[in-house]
Formats: structure tokens, sequence, C-alpha cells
């Protein structure tokens, strides 16, 4: 019997020294933040000793940030705009480097995370038009519209027409659009309306993998409407404290995708069906991550 009960405890304690080596990787339901999250776990598990459990599709900002207060959650990759307007609930600053500098040093202060260097990204709110349509009127920024919107007709999804300064009556104040149309839908009844000449302006998020599907352009946004959502990892400060050697880790995507990359990453998935765990292997190797 005692020898039964020494070994249980062996087991136990072994267990525990185990759980200790494992990091939890969560993701948000949206095919961007699932491949993102499973680069990193990859690169953890090649660079270094440590396991990975992933949690990915686990929910909003919301359930993910309540399963780091919880202990269930180490890490996630999180947008600036984002961090500053939900999790610090802080009014968003004019700049983006302001927005990135509010939510690190927020982020720090407040729950004890560290957020990275941004990969290069901004999947911020944007206008859209079909590429034939910026060639043929030469619309290339959000100013430049202007001067065709009593043509063009308008969508957008219901969360935009909520928005006050940057949605649609902060966007119509600031460049002056009086459109033709407005419309309400999702958005991607929005995609599918302007691809079938019922629309000609849509509201996007500058990554959508639907972009590059629909041979559309993203319109500058030349007076700076939208506030800034890069991304980054967003990490257990305890959690680098143990393991420093992530430190490098998270940093290596820095400055390393822009918005036109991050479409065609989302494309590969959503479009042309591949897994999430090829796309970012091949991304890795692509950018010579391992090297």
């Amino acid at each position: 019997m005692k020898k039964l009960l020494s070994l249980l405890l062996v087991v136990i304690l072994l267990s525990g020294c185990s759980s200790g080596e494992t990091i939890v990787i969560a993701s948000k339901q949206f095919t961007e933040n699932i491949i993102m999250s499973e680069v990193y776990a990859q690169l953890i598990e090649e660079m270094t000793d440590l396991k990975v459990e992933r949690k990915q599709n686990l929910g909003g900002t919301t359930v993910i940030f309540q399963g780091y207060q919880e202990g269930e959650v180490d890490l996630y990759f999180e947008y600036t705009g984002t961090i500053v307007n939900e999790i610090l609930e802080e009014e968003l600053p004019a700049t983006s480097d302001e927005v990135e500098e509010l939510a690190r040093t927020g982020m720090a202060e407040e729950y004890g995370m560290t957020f990275f260097n941004p990969v290069g990204l901004n999947n911020t709110f944007a206008l859209a038009v079909l590429k034939s349509v910026s060639d043929e009127y030469g619309i290339t920024t959000m100013s430049d519209l202007a001067e065709h919107d009593s043509e063009f007709r308008f969508g957008a999804n219901h969360l935009f027409f909520t928005r006050v300064k940057d949605g649609f009556d902060g966007m119509s104040e600031l460049y002056g659009y009086e459109f033709d149309e407005v419309l309400r839908m999702d958005t991607s009844l929005a995609y599918e309306a302007i691809a079938n000449n019922q629309l000609d302006v849509i509201v996007v998020y500058a990554t959508d993998s639907l972009l590059r599907k629909y041979d559309m352009v993203v319109l500058e946004d030349d007076l700076d409407l939208f506030p800034a959502y890069h991304g980054a990892p967003l990490v257990r400060t305890e959690l680098l404290e143990e393991h420093p050697e992530l430190n490098d880790i998270f940093n290596l995507l820095a400055g390393k995708i822009d918005d036109a990359m991050m479409q065609e990453i989302n494309y590969q998935v959503d479009v042309e069906n591949r897994s999430v765990k090829d796309v970012a292997s091949e991304l890795i190797e692509d950018l010579g991550l391992l090297d």
C-alpha cells in the first residue's frame, strides 16, 4: 500500500512538472487570428523544448481575456485598437504610434502582459471598390471618392453605423460624402452585392481574403479616420520571465507581414481551403524564420 501511495505521489509530481512546461495559445474565431496563433505555436515547438496547447476558435476578445485572467491562456494575437478600446476602455489616441504605446504600457501596468512589436498588418476598417472602378474613375484614396460619391451606392454592416467617430456619420462628416444610396447588410453579403454590381463602395477589413477573390482595391484613408489595428502577440509577462528565450521568438515576425500579404495568406485558407497548419508552416519557411 505504501509503495502504491509513493508511486501515485511520483506520478502527481511528474504531472505537475510537465504541466508547467506547456504553453497555452488561444485564438479568436476568424481565419487571420487562427493562422497567426498557429505560426507562433509552430515556432515555439521548433525552437524550444516547450509544449504547446492550442485553443483555436476559443471566442472573442472578452472570452479569451477572461481565460487569461483565470490562468487558462498564456498568449494570443491581439490588435492595438482592440486593446485600447475593449480591454483598457480608453479613448483611441490620434496616431497609430500613440495607440500602440498606450496598448503596450496599459497592458503591462494593469494586467501584467507584454505586447510585442506589431507584425506589420493593420486590420482596420477600410473602404474598398472593384479594381475596375478604381481604374475607371482614378480613385485610390477616400478623398478621391468624394469627387464621385453622388454616383455611387454604399454598403456596410450594422456595426459601422453604430460607431460614432469612425463610423458612417463620422466618415461622412470628415470626407463630405453624400452617396446616391446607402444600404446596411452583413459584410459577406456586401461582397456579393459589389461583385453583382448592386453596390459600388463597401466597408471591409483591410486584410480580408475576399478583397483578393473579387479583385478589389482598398482606398487609402488619407485623412486618418480609422484607428490603427496593428497585430502582435500579447503574452503573459510571467511566462517571459520563466522562459526568456521566448522574447526573440515573439519578435521574429515584427514588420514582416503587410496587409497585402495577410490578404493572400487568409485567401489560401478561406478560398483555396488549405489547412491552417500547412499555410502557417509555409509562411515560416518563406520568411526564413527557422534559418
